[in-house]
């Protein structure tokens, strides 16, 4: 794992303390289109975080949402449409993805913080030899309420190949695997530009397909991430 985050770059993450991701989320067939809270099946977004917390945005640059935003600071959720004006309210749907998009992006320097993990073995993924490690927190069990990530990793170059990991926090019936494609080098860090899913409510063929467009580091305040001055600063706890 070590070797992974490595193969990364995740040291230059100490340099970002915000960045913008150009990003598209493309979702297929009709289980797709039941599975998404968007306009579109498929949307385009801008995604502005705080590296290493929960605190972000997702701008909405393309359809019928366009102008319209989705936020989280302190995991208070709240929605920003036309007139600018910031709407602090609960939503399960900006609670789930707007997280769920960083951690997939951050993930070769989230994963580190991992405490659990067991060898997996030895398998090949579209001609490529890899190593697996099972990874979460506290125990490699099944426990309610965190998740696990079965980290598959190129034998040669150490780069992340594909994770499967469980959804328990939203959907505890589901399960998920996304592989890493096409990765560019962006300050340092290794990112993917393909990320497509595949879930086990899909027999044959993906879920969806994450895509990272452009990444530009310390564009964004962090005020313009933390708009309410009263909550506060959780970093990376959920609590």
């Amino acid at each position: 794992i070590k070797e992974m985050g490595t193969a990364h770059g995740i040291e230059n993450w100490d340099a970002v303390k915000t960045y913008q991701v150009a990003f598209e989320d493309e979702f297929f067939g009709t289980i797709g289109s039941m599975s998404h809270p968007f306009a579109e099946s498929k949307v385009g977004f801008d995604l502005n975080y705080i590296t290493d917390s929960f605190d972000g945005r997702l701008d909405f640059t393309s359809g019928a949402m366009k102008g319209q935003s989705w936020g989280i600071q302190a995991w208070e959720t709240y929605l920003k449409k036309g007139d600018g004006i910031l709407n602090f309210k609960d939503d399960k749907n900006i609670e789930f993805w707007v997280p769920t998009y960083q951690y997939f992006i951050e993930f070769p320097m989230r994963i580190q913080k991992a405490n659990a993990f067991n060898y997996a073995g030895e398998k090949e993924i579209d001609g490529i030899p890899c190593e697996g490690v099972m990874a979460s927190w506290n125990t490699t069990e099944p426990q309610s309420g965190i998740d696990h990530y079965l980290i598959w990793i190129d034998k040669d170059s150490k780069r992340l190949v594909k994770i499967e990991y469980t959804i328990r926090e939203m959907y505890r019936f589901l399960t998920g695997a996304a592989s890493f494609k096409n990765y560019k080098e962006y300050e340092g860090l290794l990112l993917p530009s393909n990320m497509p899913v595949e879930s086990n409510i899909v027999p044959v063929g993906l879920l969806h397909e994450m895509r990272i467009k452009d990444f530009k580091p310390n564009v964004v305040s962090l005020e313009s991430l933390r708009p309410d001055a009263s909550l506060p600063v959780l970093g990376d706890s959920k609590e």
